[in-house]
């Protein structure tokens, strides 16, 4: 039997985005060469084929919710 040992990336910032209300929209490329987003307020995660920025500056623009609180493990 034979094992595969495959590295796994993490995904790269390449972007932050200020939301009115203080949070921020970070923008991912993500190992496979797609977009994705998550906010830091509402807490929506997006993913997209092509990468383009338009999608996080709409969010950040729309979204009103305060950050979210980080709540740490044990």
């Amino acid at each position: 039997m034979t094992a595969t040992v495959a590295s796994i990336a993490a995904p790269v910032t390449v972007d932050a985005i200020s939301t009115q209300a203080g949070a921020t929209v970070f923008v991912y490329t993500d190992p496979d060469g797609t977009l994705s987003s998550d906010c830091t307020g509402c807490g929506e995660y997006a993913w997209m084929l092509a990468a383009d920025h338009a999608f996080a500056q709409q969010h950040a623009a729309a979204c009103f919710r305060r950050p979210r609180p980080l709540r740490l493990a044990a």
